[in-house]
């Protein structure tokens, strides 16, 4: 199939392939400048069957990559939230221990 495809989609999967990459690691500023040469690419792309193809799985890699963000974001939400819990006791340790 990837014979068929023209040089910019061609790119555009490996971008997008790279990307996910990226996004498994955590390296979402990688992953961005990478989804900035895919969408590049996807604009420059003339399509044709085997081009239909490729964006099918351009669609998979844009799924998996939005499910991995959403769990990082979770990750980011939860750890944020931990570290003002513990930014509130040491507060109030201070606070109580504090005699005047």
């Amino acid at each position: 199939m990837h014979d068929e495809l023209p040089d910019e989609l061609r790119q555009a999967l490996a971008s997008s392939s790279q990307m996910l990459v990226a996004a498994r690691a955590g390296d979402w500023p990688g992953a961005s400048v990478l989804q900035a040469a895919c969408d590049a690419s996807l604009r420059k792309a003339p399509l044709n069957s085997a081009g239909l193809m490729a964006l099918r799985q351009l669609q998979l890699d844009q799924c998996a990559l939005l499910e991995l963000a959403g769990r990082a974001r979770d990750s980011v939400s939860r750890e944020l939230s931990q570290q003002r819990t513990n930014h509130r006791a040491v507060s109030a340790y201070l606070d109580a221990a504090d005699p005047a």
